[in-house]
């Protein structure tokens, strides 16, 4: 097919998306180090401030297992990050209805799954700790968690694209068949 000509979008669009893959490796690499802190270097004292504030030794666990999964969450919105950089590039080439674009999309809609569930576990556990932390408690903001309409219509909105991009490609072959 033919190939577009230096879009300046697509060209920004690559710039943002690369930067937002390194952004979620050096903060997924980081909150790494800050659970290895967690659970080594500082744990007796954290413990100590811990059941100073009155909370349950459990708390800690919950701590670590909420840094542990955002590590997963940033993971996969790098992942997500790298499946649309492939389509942006096949775009580029002028080929967006290749067949392995309505598997990425289809990759992103379960990734989006994945990290709409993660999170909603992350905020239900943030909550747990904000209802026994006692007074340290008061340093976490769980207002936000719950269902996000934005969060779902992303997600229909991708594995609808994938069944658009899939026939579009199976078009494409037949249209090329035919001539």
């Amino acid at each position: 097919m033919t190939r577009i000509k230096r879009d300046p979008l697509l060209a920004i669009a690559q710039v943002i998306i690369a930067l937002g893959i390194v952004l979620m490796i050096f903060v997924a690499a980081m909150t790494l180090i800050g659970l290895g802190v967690l659970l080594t270097v500082r744990r007796a004292e954290i413990m100590a401030e811990i059941a100073a504030a009155g909370a349950p030794a459990s708390v800690y666990w919950a701590v670590a297992v909420v840094l542990a999964l955002l590590i997963g969450l940033f993971l996969a919105v790098m992942r997500f990050l790298l499946e649309l950089s492939g389509i942006v590039k096949s775009v580029e080439r002028g080929d967006p209805f290749e067949p392995e674009n309505a598997d990425r999309l289809s990759r992103m809609g379960w990734i989006a799954v994945a990290g709409y569930s993660t999170a909603i576990v992350i905020g239900s556990i943030a909550a747990w700790i904000k209802s026994v932390a006692g007074e340290a408690g008061n340093y976490i903001d769980v207002d936000d968690v719950g269902l996000d309409g934005g969060g779902v219509l992303l997600i229909l909105v991708l594995f609808i694209l994938a069944r658009v991009f899939r026939h579009g490609a199976a078009m494409r072959e037949d249209l090329a068949g035919t001539v």
